[in-house]
């Protein structure tokens, strides 16, 4: 028995020797292993977030325990988890990031509540939440038995709770890095921004082990929950990146655009491109044919802030664009119909996508710009069995409770209930104009003379004269400058002047916000 009292340099000795020990994860070896697998360690992915120098993790000295198959247990340093705070662009933001090397970075009871910890500390300060996920679902040693009904932090559902409470209050961020299946993937829906790296990050309800155990079936990660799946088909990812350092460039982008709670406006940033600078290319971008097609991103990129923008699930609804961008310096949401992909015609994906981007502008301040050039909904047996009322219903919903500056511009074509959803006057809109190439009606000249006179089609007695001239009093009814002699729109202008127009008359309707904003909505899952 040692009876000599300790000194402070015992002490401190031992503090660093405890700083080291949870510091080096789960050593070198798995560290190389996890480097072989193209990932990074939790630590070098939050020093790529963070800004040099600024990270404070919190819980360091937190430690866990793990038994595998009778083995005498050994301990988990930091549990599994790293959890802190830092700064992204001078920015105070909270993180909880895995651990890959120790247990495949599951997570247990101690690193449930190191992340409760920090989300709720995050949500007390109105800063924005990241997760970087790894495995995160429950630990199965930790979870098995009647113990799981107080593992509610680790497993997944105190955590949703909490997150559910931050919706539309602080940007929340989750990123599949890894086996992100079970606990995480129900935490991830009631955030503002999900992401997965493309070969190495997967979504689910259960991965391949518990759908073989479940259902007797073999199925791989990539057919389960990989970027194929919930990037073009179910949506759920908005972004897929290269790898881990792109996927947090991503995350750093989107926050740039957004305030750091709602109780905040976005940030400005003084811009370095001119307000007046002339958009001549946009006559040779859009083609004067409205059957033509053309890339929508092209316009965009010419009239926003040094042709930067960040698009918001580009490989899913992709007749619609949803990005962020800036004009003037100030952050917009910008919602464009895509003209090369079915002709920029909404249907359940492009709303679904369109309902959710909106939300999350609403929810954070971020005024809306329209660029329209769609011919209405989509119709025929497929949308209806695909539920299109329905979307459009919950898209409408929406739009019309928003709280929001909005601009729209008509490139072409607005036809039917589409033009007044997407930023018509209904919708509150504050700006209206349109190119002098554009078209507003219910439907399209050709449409409307063929319902008119189908019943005389039919029956044979039309004449090629009648039907020719009511194609023609309909294009002409249709022209923008027809709509602005009747102030239905607000303004006719050159497409060269649409970046100053738009730039100067968004420092007006800006004013249109209260001086003390606040909570607006939560986003739907």
């Amino acid at each position: 028995m040692d009876n000599r009292v300790a000194t402070w340099d015992d002490l401190l000795g031992e503090l660093a020797q405890a700083h080291s020990t949870s510091q080096a994860l789960g050593g070198a070896e798995a560290i190389g292993r996890l480097h072989g697998r193209g990932k990074l360690t939790a630590r070098e992915r939050l020093e790529l977030l963070f800004d040099p120098g600024t990270f404070h993790e919190i819980g360091l000295l937190a430690e866990g325990l793990i038994s595998v198959s009778g083995r005498a247990p050994r301990a988990v340093p930091a549990d599994a988890v790293v959890t802190g705070w830092g700064r992204v662009d001078g920015r105070i933001v909270f993180a909880i990031a895995d651990d890959g090397t120790i247990a495949a970075g599951a997570r247990g009871v101690i690193g449930g509540r190191k992340a409760g910890f920090i989300r709720s500390l995050a949500q007390r300060t109105r800063h924005p939440l990241v997760q970087l996920l790894e495995a995160s679902a429950g630990r199965m040693q930790d979870m098995m038995g009647s113990q799981f009904a107080g593992a509610a932090g680790a497993s997944g559902g105190g955590a949703s709770a909490g997150l559910t409470w931050a919706s539309g209050r602080i940007p929340t961020v989750s990123a599949a890095m890894g086996f992100s299946f079970g606990g995480p993937s129900f935490q991830a829906p009631v955030t503002d921004f999900i992401l997965m790296t493309r070969e190495t990050g997967f979504w689910g309800v259960g991965g391949p082990p518990v759908v073989r155990g479940g259902l007797g079936l073999e199925a791989t990660p990539e057919e389960i929950g990989g970027a194929e799946v919930h990037s073009k088909k179910t949506g759920f990812a908005d972004r897929v990146a290269a790898d881990d350092s792109a996927c947090i460039a991503d995350i750093r982008r989107f926050l740039g655009y957004l305030p750091s709670s709602c109780y905040k406006y976005p940030p400005y940033v003084a811009p370095t491109d001119p307000i007046v600078r002339k958009n001549e290319r946009l006559i040779e971008i859009v083609p004067f044919d409205h059957r033509k097609a053309y890339d929508v991103l092209d316009v965009i990129a010419e009239i926003v802030d040094d042709g930067e923008y960040f698009e918001m699930k580009p490989e899913y609804g992709r007749n619609i664009v949803t990005c962020f961008a800036r004009l003037g310096g100030h952050p917009v949401g910008v919602i464009a119909n895509q003209p090369k992909v079915n002709g920029g015609i909404n249907d359940v994906r492009a709303g679904a996508k369109t309902n959710r981007f909106v939300q999350i502008c609403d929810a954070y301040h971020i005024p809306l710009l329209f660029l329209q050039d769609q011919p209405g909904f989509m119709v025929g047996p497929k949308a209806e069995r695909e539920d299109t009322v329905r979307a459009i219903a919950r898209y409408q919903n929406t739009i019309f409770s928003v709280d929001l500056p909005i601009m729209t511009i008509i490139l072409r074509k607005a036809y039917g209930y589409s033009y007044w959803l997407l930023g018509g006057k209904p919708v509150g809109a504050d700006l209206i104009a349109a190119w002098p190439s554009a078209a507003i009606s219910l439907a399209g000249p050709e449409v409307g003379v063929n319902t008119i006179l189908e019943r005389e089609a039919k029956s044979g007695q039309m004449s090629e004269e009648r039907r020719q001239a009511l194609y023609a009093g309909y294009r002409e009814d249709s022209k923008a400058l027809k709509a602005a002699r009747g102030f239905r729109i607000d303004d006719v202008i050159n497409p060269a002047d649409t970046r100053r127009y738009l730039c100067e008359n968004l420092e007006i309707v800006l004013a249109k916000r209260r001086s003390n904003p606040g909570p607006r909505r939560q986003i739907d899952a």
